[in-house]
């Protein structure tokens, strides 16, 4: 009697070994074509997904077949066949689904997958419960079932987890050890949840398939099934030895600096993207641009740029470790790849190895060159869970920290793309913002220095924003002249600062900004002509204010269209005097009526010495030539009597009045009074003005 019950104790436990055995084999080869999958997309993902879901499901199938069988193998039993079959089929289908939503990228993803084939194991279970006879009476404990139902819930989960979280390159083999140990955590929470009694009476139906005979064909499907799963991984495995290999001998077919192209690159990156899934590595991509490149062309010509480039990609060649890849997508940029399970240090590390080797000047005609390179970075899946974002990302990288200083070496963050995202979101919003109302003009005082009386107004562009409020002009005339949405706003803003003009709600003339967008037009003169006949303001109260550089992109052009301005009686300034090229050529070449004075040198009055004799100088060179100049930027009384004394002729500032919205400046004109002073000396009381303020 304790033979045979030693007996049934080691058959039941070989039994349970046998049925984790067999999990734990086919798991781990679906779990493989799982993590390929992950890293592949369309119609090839979907196979790799079915492959992976039969494998698993089947290997779940025999598994708690067996580990069923186990519960009592001493007594007769059999299966129905339609349980059998449904239970494969609940094994697949659940696997399928639950590999499809565990390979998705929102938060919970794998623990959603894994909940799916808990439930689905947890049906089969319940299924086979249900289709399998015994020569007796089978009673379920309620506590063991609700076991039961936790563990398979939360094992499945943890699985799937370990699968699309992998920390190591041994998760993977965990998902499948975790699996195997829910089939076997799951077998005796079933022990403990079912009471079988033995009954001589009881015979069992001669349709169901025996439990001996049907234990040896599950086991026998499954292992073809397996064995079919594992070939077809070696067989994948081989290829993408082979797809290595092809992209080795297709690398170097760049024709001028023998490095791999962009194509090589992509397949490169599709390749280590592929591996760093398997190895549960992570892969840095590079963007490497050299500064400065096309000055060498302009100096040197093309082919010493050629030769330059020649040297620097075998400089960046030479460097190159195991694991990292290089090539050249054109012109002057470069684009990398490294392959390492320590990063950002190691991405940090191989883009320094990169800089260094322009540490060392270039012989280009005998002449030394210095050069730098700027290079971004990106690391896959830690950045962006798509391999296609990781270059994007690295060139958006090397963009950001160019923009700021040449040379600099930028890893990728999300705020990068929040910024840019919210670029491209605001850009939006400001093409239909002057059909909406959105826009509106607010005016700054423009006051004649010697004494105090107010002379006019500029027109400032203001965004009022529906959700965020008012937009910085800084941040949104930029975007403006980008997008070219600068062209209907400035015809807008003229219209309505002639038509507040006309209408005599501002003092003087009123000084419009151009764009240069709007100097490109051919039309500009004739646009303009139409908007004072439609307002009725006069030309000689309007004043168009354009930079140097606008008028210097096209020389004859610009000429053309400032002197039909001047022939309609239109002042014409030229505004940021100063920032520009600012050459006495411009000045005698082109009308101007007025210059403005940039504020940045009026802000360091009269302290700063430099600024002041610069200042001096434009005031002279203004009064050599005939022509006034006014100072933006006025926030002091000292920085109004030092220009003045110099025989500055306008000036506006915070001093005189902030920019106000049209309600507003009735107020700031009655506060510009206290400024007015009756007698005109070239010294100013600034006691009394003081007084008066």
């Amino acid at each position: 009697m304790r033979e045979a019950a030693t007996y049934a104790f080691i058959y039941h436990q070989l039994l349970v070994v046998l049925a984790g055995a067999v999990c734990l084999f086919g798991t781990w080869v679906g779990m493989r074509h799982f993590a390929r999958a992950r890293a592949t997309e369309g119609t090839t993902r979907a196979g790799w997904l079915f492959m992976a879901s039969v494998g698993t499901g089947a290997a779940l199938w025999a598994a708690t077949f067996i580990s069923i069988l186990a519960l009592d193998p001493q007594l007769a039993s059999g299966f129905e066949p339609v349980a059998t079959g449904v239970m494969l089929v609940i094994a697949i289908v659940s696997c399928l689904i639950g590999f499809e939503i565990g390979s998705r990228h929102f938060t919970l993803a794998p623990e959603a997958g894994g909940l799916v084939m808990g439930v689905g194991i947890l049906a089969m279970h319940f299924v086979a419960a249900r289709g399998w006879h015994v020569a007796g009476t089978v009673s379920w404990n309620a506590y063991g079932l609700v076991l039961t139902f936790l563990f398979g819930l939360g094992l499945s989960a943890l699985a799937v987890n370990r699968a699309n979280r992998p920390v190591t390159r041994w998760c993977r083999h965990g998902a499948a050890i975790v699996l195997a140990f829910m089939v076997c955590t799951l077998h005796y929470t079933m022990i403990a949840s079912a009471t079988v009694t033995p009954d001589a009476a009881a015979t069992l139906p001669s349709w169901l398939i025996p439990a001996p005979t049907l234990a040896i064909a599950v086991v026998g499907a499954v292992l073809l099934v397996m064995g079919s799963g594992f070939s077809t991984y070696v067989i994948d495995l081989r290829s993408r030895t082979e797809s290595a290999d092809r992209i080795h001998q297709l690398s170097f077919n760049d024709g001028m600096t023998g490095l791999p192209n962009r194509i090589a690159f992509n397949e490169r990156l599709a390749f280590d993207a592929a591996e760093a899934h398997e190895k549960a590595h992570k892969l840095a991509a590079f963007s490497i641009d050299i500064d400065g490149f096309k000055d060498v062309n302009d100096l040197f010509g093309h082919a010493a740029g050629d030769l330059l480039l020649i040297e620097a990609a075998h400089r960046m060649r030479g460097v190159l470790a195991t694991g990292e890849f290089l090539a050249r997508q054109s012109g002057d940029e470069f684009l990398g790849l490294q392959m390492s399970g320590n990063h950002p240090q190691d991405a940090q590390a191989f883009a320094e190895r990169i800089a260094a080797v322009f540490a060392t000047p270039f012989m280009v005609q005998e002449q030394a060159v210095t050069l730098t390179a700027s290079i971004g970075y990106s690391i896959f899946p830690t950045d962006t869970p798509e391999r296609d974002h990781a270059l994007s990302n690295a060139k958006l990288a090397m963009y950001r920290g160019k923009s700021r200083q040449r040379g600099l070496i930028t890893r990728y963050h999300q705020q990068m793309d929040d910024k840019a995202r919210a670029r491209r979101a605001l850009a939006r919003d400001l093409q239909g913002a002057t059909e909406r109302g959105e826009l509106l003009l607010h005016y700054q005082l423009q006051t004649s220095l010697h004494d105090g009386r107010i002379c006019g107004a500029e027109a400032l562009m203001r965004w009022h924003h529906p959700k965020r409020g008012m937009i910085s002009p800084a941040e949104f005339i930029p975007l403006a002249e980008e997008t070219e949405a600068i062209s209907g706003m400035g015809e807008w803003a003229l219209r309505s600062a002639c038509r507040d003009a006309a209408e005599g709600r501002i003092p003087g003339t009123v000084a419009v900004n151009l764009s240069p967008l709007q100097f490109e037009r051919d039309d500009l003169a004739e646009t303009i002509h139409a908007i004072l006949l439609e307002t009725g303001l006069s030309p000689k109260r309007l004043e168009v204010e354009v930079t140097e550089s606008t008028v210097m992109s096209d020389q004859t052009r610009g000429l053309h269209i400032l002197r039909k301005l001047k022939s309609m009686g239109i002042s014409v300034a030229m505004d940021d005097f100063g920032t520009g090229y600012s050459s006495l050529a411009t000045l005698h070449a082109f009308p101007f009526d007025k210059i403005k004075l940039d504020q940045s040198f009026v802000k360091r009055l009269p302290e700063d010495a430099a600024a002041a004799a610069i200042v001096r100088t434009v005031l002279a060179l203004g009064t050599s030539l005939g022509i006034p100049v006014l100072a933006e930027g006025i926030e002091t009384e000292a920085q109004w009597q030092f220009l003045a004394r110099e025989g500055c002729a306008k000036g506006q500032g915070y001093l005189f009045a902030k920019p106000q919205s049209l309600a507003q400046l009735p107020a700031a004109i009655a506060a510009a009074g206290r400024f007015v002073r009756e007698e005109e000396p070239m010294l100013f009381d600034a006691p009394r003005l003081a007084a008066a303020g």
